[in-house]
């Protein structure tokens, strides 16, 4: 069945977010569902077929999305980082991705039967990892501790200077000047490092002249920035090929760290598009394999991915990290697990192979993108499989988190956070009134004084093991705030807010989306019932008391809060939550002393 472009545009979209909602529903990582999907799309039924439809607009669409991927990735680095992990992250960059760079080189060489040049570029080729399949692994995996910098921030270095490294040793291939080879590569790093600088300094000089004087309303920024991105990236290609990778990511990098102007929004964007691309690429890329292509690899392919993921990149991260007391060795073990090929690997060895293929050379051109698709699907699905449970296994990461922050540190709000301290739940408390926040400290509550407003207060945040919040202010904007910001921070996006006062005097439909323990339960009513002497109670469910006895003994004077299960998940009782409480469930509820909870007054 042949299908149109607008066809295939439409079905890539729908299977790529299929992939993406069945990934997130079933807690695995996206990127094996989408390569699963582009397979299964392409190869094995034919339905997509990227060549035939895109034509030779497919790698400028595939590159110019790259382009937007990484400048997204550096929108996201923040210089402080390297506070955290800047040796380290240093190292595994330059002295990591050497080693990876020999060692998978020489393989090359030994195992695939290339010629020592090609064994070079193909060793070049795969020091490039990139944010396109880390990014998505980290925000399954949430790591803890610096191994999460280290590996954003080596992701996101690695794909333009694994680009530029490999697009040098090709210009040597090309060129048959393998004497000059070093200098060849030393000149055109030069070049590159100095176009980018001046490419990526000079867009973000205009768009921040532009912004304080005024002259760039908020609602064009998204735009004028995409604008700006695709046109340094163009310019920096046709100053010198394939620098405009590392354009754009310097681009990104100075726009994160600049104080003119905040750029959540256009991050926000930017993570949406990137979402889209990094779906639809995958599934575009993955429908091209033509299963032909690996009845030329023997039993040395299998032994060189093999060694790839047990022997290079370990040795790679124990060179890089060697005597570093940034990281431990739980840290360096889950590094070694962070190193999956993606689509930039992909794209450029496509190229590189076709041109390979035109100098002569096309059985060797086929078996470097045979070996290269083997690699990335190996590797994704590998670190795919086992970064998560590995990582959960070294005590870095917690799959579902549970823990509680509480906006507010007030005296009922630290009432709740004890309670749900003294059933082993996690909790943590943030106020801006460092009073509040001194006396949640001294009753041994971990509490922070800070804005929820400031961005740069949420960052620096430690909200490890954090899964849900609750906005407990008597603030109905710090409350709306809250909601809708601490999903980019909170790792299950698990928020309620207290239901806006102005909506229950007003006896209006909540515009609240799911308001806190009921919809009638304000702030007011929250503290005259704690004034009025309402206390905080708790009780297990079990055979002989279950939640129907609950019910008919305390009727209308418990206010459930939380459902707190034998196995320590937490739930949240809100005006559209329905929880079932089962036998060992532990429920957290406010014992009142009015007969009915009534709407407070404002």
């Amino acid at each position: 069945m042949e299908i149109s472009l607008f066809g295939t545009f439409v079905l890539v979209l729908a299977v790529g977010a299929a992939a993406q909602w069945i990934g997130w529903r079933l807690k695995i990582p996206a990127i094996l569902l989408l390569l699963a999907a582009g397979l299964t799309a392409g190869p094995l039924t034919g339905l997509i077929r990227p060549d035939e439809a895109f034509g030779e607009v497919l790698f400028p669409l595939v590159s110019v999305s790259v382009a937007i991927i990484l400048f997204e990735g550096g929108l996201s680095l923040k210089l402080r980082d390297l506070a955290k992990g800047g040796t380290s992250i240093l190292r595994l960059v330059t002295l990591g991705g050497a080693v990876t760079w020999a060692m998978a080189g020489w393989m090359s060489w030994a195992l695939l039967d290339f010629s020592p040049i090609l064994s070079v570029l193909f060793g070049a080729l795969l020091t490039v990892t990139g944010p396109t399949v880390i990014g998505p692994m980290l925000r399954a995996i949430r790591p803890r501790g610096t191994v999460k910098a280290i590996a954003k921030w080596e992701g996101i270095l690695n794909d333009p200077l694994g680009v530029l490294l490999a697009v040098l040793v090709f210009e040597v291939y090309l060129s048959r000047h393998y004497d000059d080879a070093t200098a060849v590569i030393l000149l055109g790093l030069g070049e590159t490092l100095l176009t980018s600088i001046l490419l990526a300094g000079a867009a973000a000089a205009i768009l921040i002249a532009l912004v304080r004087a005024k002259l760039m309303p908020e609602f064009l920024h998204n735009l004028f920035v995409l604008a700006l991105v695709l046109g340094i990236f163009a310019a920096s290609n046709a100053v010198l090929e394939e620098s405009g990778l590392l354009t754009v990511t310097l681009f990104g990098v100075i726009l994160a760290n600049q104080s003119v102007f905040n750029v959540r929004h256009i991050i926000e964007f930017k993570e949406n598009l990137q979402v889209l691309l990094i779906s639809s690429l995958f599934v575009v890329l993955a429908a091209r394999v033509n299963f032909e292509d690996f009845a030329v690899l023997g039993w040395q392919s299998a032994i060189f991915i093999v060694a790839l993921i047990l022997i290079v990149r370990p040795v790679a991260v124990i060179v890089a990290t060697f005597g570093s007391k940034q990281t431990n060795w739980r840290e360096r073990v889950l590094l070694m697990l962070l190193a999956p090929r993606g689509m930039v690997a992909m794209v450029l060895t496509s190229v590189f192979a076709l041109r390979i293929e035109q100098q002569g050379d096309t059985a060797v051109g086929a078996t470097m993108l045979a070996v290269m698709l083997l690699v990335i699907v190996t590797t994704v699905l590998v670190y795919g499989l086992l970064a998560g449970p590995i990582s959960a296994r070294l005590g870095l990461s917690n799959l579902d988190p549970q823990g509680v922050l509480i906006i507010g540190a007030h005296e009922w709000a630290r009432s709740i956070a004890l309670e749900l301290k003294s059933l082993q739940v996690g909790v943590r408390l943030i106020d801006s009134n460092r009073y509040h926040v001194g006396k949640a400290v001294h009753e041994g509550l971990n509490a922070d004084c800070g804005n929820v407003f400031s961005e740069e207060f949420l960052e620096n945040l430690d909200l490890t093991g954090i899964g849900h919040a609750l906005a407990l202010t008597a603030n109905d904007e710090v409350n709306s705030f809250a909601e809708t910001t601490l999903t980019h921070f909170i790792e299950k996006g698990d928020i309620y807010p207290l239901r806006s006062e102005r909506e229950i005097d007003a006896s209006s439909t909540s515009k609240t989306v799911n308001p806190v323990f009921g919809q009638d339960v304000s702030f007011t009513w929250l503290k005259r019932e704690f004034e009025r002497g309402a206390k905080l109670n708790h009780v297990t469910l079990r055979e002989n008391f279950e939640l129907a006895q609950f019910e008919e003994h305390y009727g209308n004077r418990a206010l459930l809060m939380f459902c707190v299960d034998d196995d320590g998940k937490v739930r949240i009782f809100s005006a559209k939550t329905r929880i079932k409480p089962r036998i060992g469930s532990t429920l957290v509820f406010l014992e009142t002393v009015t007969q009915e909870r009534e709407k407070a007054e404002v």
